[in-house]
């Protein structure tokens, strides 16, 4: 397959060496026998393909290492687990919320690409959506976009003259399609619209809760909040959430029961199911404070706890990749600077995607960015330096993922 090279280094070898120190008399030169081995690490890029409904496996050449065809269209994310099997999102038939990103399905793929299992999550009521995580304990957590007829929101405060369709998350055991807990965006809304209705208040002293009524005038159907993308800290268990159309990331207290995510008490952060924490864009909750975020993919947690996303929209046509540092345990204080500080971030006349994208940290230190609506691929250093620019023959891609070599998933596939 034919693939257009922009720019190319030479910077997928990582050596990793194993020697003994010690020299033969006072030569300095080493035994046959202490000789240094060397292994090559060669690094490879899983791909969510949109436009052909498939996953692929690259390498810096651009050579299709695997590649894993779906029978119907893809409903976004793809999952490579450490037994070389792919957990995958698709579009199911009788969706009837069909926004873009709208999946419903859940399929798990072996590494021989027989089929494990397979979950449909889709209703007239209901539609699980864009992302899909599998966690520790074998559970699988995704988002749900949930039906409000116009009559139904407006007893709820909501203004619009429209069926309203907010978020919810699921956590479910697949090999018993059992749900194991849940929340409900609906649960923690606050609004200052109808003073009638119980949940009236004044939005910028709730700094935990949702406005639903946030960005209704500016919009003409119900997919108001629009969350893109699910990431859980298992150790803090906190859920970190890419709210797209609120332009900011939530935060979520994992821990609670079911009971308590619909209440605003509980859980090991005592806020039940409220925003534990929320940034990129004080604006939804009426705070001080500079918005960093307009439109926004991919919460993606590094293993310094400093968080990725890929902002969409920063500029007019230009899009940014920013690093914040996060500190949990978090607080949100009514009219405080509740913001986190930026300490990376990388942007370029040509980086561009309106939606879709992520970026992921790589063992060298760089920086890789998956232009979704371009089908490029970044490789950009700490000092944004872009070291590697690849246009793939996929003009959609969701997101792209770093393996390398030694990975247990790679392994599992053969070991390429």
């Amino acid at each position: 397959m034919k693939k257009s090279w922009i720019n190319m280094a030479m910077i997928g070898l990582v050596f990793f060496s194993a020697c003994n120190e010690e020299t033969a008399g006072d030569t300095g030169i080493m035994m046959d026998d202490e000789a240094e081995e060397t292994t090559e690490i060669e690094t490879y890029f899983l791909i969510a393909d949109q436009q052909n409904s498939a996953a692929h496996l690259l390498n810096y050449e651009g050579d299709e290492l695997v590649n894993w065809n779906f029978n119907r269209a893809i409903g976004n994310d793809i999952n490579l687990l450490s037994d070389g099997s792919l957990l995958v999102c698709l579009k199911a038939d009788n969706a009837s919320i069909t926004y873009g990103g709208y999946g419903g399905i859940f399929r798990k793929i072996n590494a021989d690409q027989s089929i494990d299992w397979e979950i449909t999550y889709s209703t007239a009521d209901y539609t699980a959506h864009h992302d899909v995580e599998y966690l520790s304990n074998g559970n699988i957590i995704f988002p749900v976009w949930t039906e409000r007829t116009q009559a139904e929101a407006a007893e709820e405060g909501f203004g619009g003259n429209y069926d309203l369709h907010p978020e919810s998350i699921i956590e479910m055991n697949p090999l018993t399609q059992e749900i194991v807990w849940e929340w409900h965006s609906m649960d923690h809304i606050i609004q200052d619209y109808d003073e009638t209705k119980a949940n009236y208040g004044v939005v910028a002293d709730h700094p935990n809760k949702i406005d639903v009524n946030y960005n209704f005038r500016t919009r003409d159907n119900g997919d108001i909040m629009h969350i893109n993308g699910l990431t859980l800290d298992e150790e803090n268990d906190l859920l970190y959430l890419t709210v797209n159309n609120y332009s900011e990331v939530w935060v979520l207290d994992h821990s609670t029961t079911t009971a308590e995510a619909r209440t605003g008490s509980g859980g090991a952060y005592g806020l039940g199911g409220d925003l534990v924490y929320r940034f990129g864009n004080p604006e939804t909750y009426d705070n001080i404070g500079e918005a960093t975020l307009n439109n926004v993919h991919y919460p993606n947690l590094l293993e310094t706890g400093n968080m990725l996303v890929y902002a969409n929209n920063v500029y007019p046509n230009q899009s940014e990749v920013i690093e914040f540092e996060l500190n949990p345990p978090y607080q949100l204080v009514a009219g405080q600077n509740n913001e986190p500080s930026v300490v990376w971030s990388f942007t370029d006349n040509d980086l561009y995607s309106s939606g879709l994208s992520g970026a992921v940290r790589m063992d060298n230190g760089n920086t890789l960015i998956a232009e979704g609506r371009d089908g490029t691929l970044w490789e950009v250093s700490s000092d944004g330096e872009i070291e590697w620019l690849y246009k793939t023959d996929y003009s959609t891609i969701w997101r792209a993922y770093v393996f390398y070599s030694n990975d247990p998933a790679i392994i599992a596939l053969g070991g390429l």
